[in-house]
């Protein structure tokens, strides 16, 4: 695959950084691209710059206000993040925020020629988050390559589509992925939270595989329910 050039889109949390591990794994010559929507956990922008930078790869920030729809607890401050064991995780969804993002993500890939991008949903995202399903981005690779300015074929590649977050983090750790760096609470606190359902699925996860998350957290929670 020597030559091959493609874009994560990468959040800085643990199942995206694992998936640029991945990429350059495969050989890909890589540019990060990272999205500002005005989420409430923005603090995972540091995470992106200092992972890019420890990796010396080429890093991108495109800035969108999604704060202008609202309609989700990351994007709207007055809607509360779920956290404990209740339920109601859908109101954590940003409308069409993967179409939105893809879409960014080949636009800037038209600019720069590269035509292949990681994106990086996991298997428990199907349940709630509808475009994290690979129907829905086999549907966006074609309607990108038919809209581009020219004539190429924009792939989508989702390698965790059908792996769970255990296996994802298994994965992670054959590819040497610094944890310690990510950043995955949507409350966007440091320490994490430990409660909300983000950072619940990432310490199942590394209970899952039997190991310790290097991350200091507020409250150690790993509920499963």
């Amino acid at each position: 695959m020597a030559g091959l050039r493609a874009i994560v889109c990468f959040s800085g949390g643990m199942d995206s950084t694992t998936l640029l591990y991945e990429a350059l794994a495969q050989n890909y010559t890589v540019e990060t691209l990272t999205f500002d929507y005005n989420q409430r956990h923005r603090i995972e922008l540091e995470s992106v710059q200092i992972i890019a930078a420890r990796l010396g790869l080429p890093h991108k920030i495109l800035k969108i206000d999604l704060t202008q729809i609202g309609g989700s607890a990351l994007t709207d401050l007055k809607i509360e993040v779920p956290v404990q064991a209740e339920q109601g995780q859908e109101i954590t969804v940003v409308p069409l925020r993967n179409t939105l993002f893809c879409t960014l993500a080949a636009a800037y890939g038209e600019t720069q020629a590269i035509d292949e991008i990681f994106y990086g949903p996991v298997k428990e995202d199907f349940e709630v988050y509808r475009d994290c399903r690979r129907p829905f981005f086999d549907s966006l690779e074609e309607s990108l390559s038919l809209g581009s300015s020219y004539e190429r074929a924009v792939k989508i590649h989702t390698p965790w589509a059908d792996k769970t977050k255990a296996e994802v983090l298994r994965r992670g750790f054959e590819l040497g992925v610094p944890y310690n760096l990510t950043h995955t609470c949507y409350l966007g606190m440091r320490p994490a939270c430990g409660k909300c359902g983000s950072c619940r699925a990432r310490l199942a996860a590394f209970a899952e595989i039997g190991l310790r998350d290097p991350l200091p957290y507020q409250t150690m929670v790993a509920d499963r329910d």
